[in-house]
């Protein structure tokens, strides 16, 4: 599934040459010890934000985006929480990987943001993916790399595309699309600066 969603990347972006992409297996299962390393390495140590955990940077890189954009998209739209819901609006931050699916399945037929990027449900559909793949930490965060990366170049490195990410489009809710963009550019630009100190 992920080669077919850089595949479509590629031909929506008319791209000839893309960064090399590392193999990921979305049928694979985590083990509970495989699980926990993977939360270990997104999640926020005592609550201080983390720029670029090593499994940001690698997706990052895959994308050609900054790391720090998906921290803060992260960040601000889940709290780095990968079994966070929002449905229909209202967030819901489950306990568990099987709690948050129990969730989904009671509203399947509503519209709802999944795990760490808060993929939509729309985009969840139109990949064919079932709930359980789109809420894995690494999944989902691929997703939300592959939707950032389609919004930047539709619409330019700017806050229409961040509000894009949130809306679907700069037109919608634009007033909310910029809002949105503020607070992620904000969340940005301080891991960037955090970054450029801790390379000094």
């Amino acid at each position: 599934m992920t080669r077919f969603i850089v595949a479509l990347y590629l031909i929506l972006s008319g791209a000839i040459v893309f960064r090399m992409i590392i193999p990921f297996d979305v049928e694979r299962e985590f083990s509970p010890s495989q699980r926990h390393e993977v939360q270990q390495r997104i999640k926020v140590a005592d609550r201080e934000k983390v720029p670029v955990p090593p499994l940001f940077g690698q997706v990052a890189e895959e994308f050609s985006l900054h790391p720090e954009i998906l921290n803060a998209i992260a960040d601000h739209e889940s709290g780095y929480n990968p079994w966070a819901l929002n449905i229909e609006g209202r967030s819901v931050y489950p306990d568990s990987r099987e709690e948050a699916l129990a969730i989904i399945e009671k509203y399947r037929g509503k519209s709802y943001d999944v795990g760490l990027m808060q993929v939509n449900s729309y985009w969840i559909r139109k990949f064919d993916l079932s709930p359980a793949e789109a809420l894995e930490p690494e999944e989902n965060l691929r997703l939300g790399a592959w939707i950032l990366r389609y919004c930047l170049d539709r619409y330019g490195y700017n806050w229409r595309a961040i509000g894009a990410y949130h809306t679907g489009s700069p037109k919608n809710l634009p007033g909310r699309a910029r809002a949105y963009a503020v607070k992620v550019m904000k969340k940005y630009n301080a891991l960037m600066k955090k970054s450029a100190a801790a390379g000094k």
